[in-house]
């Protein structure tokens, strides 16, 4: 067998948002809380009725917010 001369190409492993950053979930945005383990987060948002409420999410289905937030 002959050993390949091309360097493999790897994934570059996810990072922890830092927290109280706020960040994207779907279409709300959110303020991390903590990290949890396996690269989870707690994240703290507000519902329609105005009402704080927390939640775990993946660090990769956060996406930082665009330049405007509002």
């Amino acid at each position: 067998m002959e050993s390949s001369t091309r360097p493999r190409k790897r994934k570059k492993a996810p990072v922890c948002p830092p927290i109280g950053a706020l960040m994207r979930y779907g279409e709300r945005t959110v303020r991390v809380i903590a990290e949890a383990s396996g690269q989870r987060v707690i994240i703290e948002s507000v519902d329609e009725e105005g009402r704080t409420f927390r939640s775990v999410v993946k660090w990769s289905n956060l996406v930082a917010p665009e330049e405007q937030l509002f």
